[in-house]
This record gives C-alpha cells, sequence and structure tokens, in this order.
C-alpha cells in the first residue's frame, strides 16, 4: 500500500465536495472543507490489489451532507470504499451506514514527509 496524502472529490444528489486524506500505516485521517472530519483504517487485500478502506465520518452541527442530510448536533456514520493504491487517480463508490451511497474522485498527491 502506498500511504500519503489523497486529494477526494465527491458529489451527491444535493451538492458537491472536496478535502484530503492521509493513509498512514493502515490509519486513514483526513478533513473537508466543510470541517467533516474522518477517521477510520485501511487493509491492503492481497487477493484483491485493492486496499479496503473504513471510515467515521463525523458532521459538524449544521453541517449539510452532500445528501441532504444535516442536524444541529454533531452527529456521524460509518463509510467502506476499496481504491487501487498503484495508480495515481481513479473514482471510488462509497457505501455508507445510512443507506446513501456515494461516488468520489481520488487524486494521490504526494507521499508522507519523514520526521521532522
Amino acid at each position: 500500500m502506498r500511504d500519503g496524502m489523497y486529494g477526494i472529490s465527491f458529489q451527491g444528489r444535493q451538492s458537491a465536495g472536496m478535502g484530503v486524506l492521509v493513509f498512514d500505516g493502515g490509519r486513514v485521517y483526513g478533513t473537508d472543507t466543510q470541517g467533516v472530519k474522518y477517521d477510520g483504517e485501511y487493509l491492503f487485500n492481497e487477493s484483491t490489489g485493492q486496499a479496503d478502506v473504513k471510515v467515521k465520518v463525523t458532521f459538524p452541527p449544521n453541517v449539510v451532507a452532500v445528501f441532504g442530510v444535516s442536524n444541529p448536533y454533531e452527529w456521524a456514520f460509518d463509510v467502506t470504499t476499496s481504491l487501487d493504491p498503484k495508480v495515481n487517480s481513479g473514482q471510488l463508490n462509497i457505501k455508507t451506514s445510512i443507506g446513501q451511497a456515494l461516488t468520489a474522485q481520488y487524486v494521490y498527491l504526494r507521499a508522507l514527509p519523514d520526521a521532522a
């Protein structure tokens, strides 16, 4: 698996968004332009050649998800997807724990820096 920083963009029925994810030794974390936090894990699947990704998506109060849901309190749901870590960009088919599917694009931005 190629660790590093990845840009993401996604389109829902109500709106679109973009953010950044960091893949680092089995962990995934990041944020998007609305302050939504991404925290999870990935595991390289030897049989498929894909990285299987599981992420908790946490929304701040009153931030509207791209499929139109908003709450006056912090709320979260889980997502799963797979990506090919050998290519620089591609499409993701994202499944959510609340039954909404999303399509996203990812692009490899850079390797992680050595410790400062």
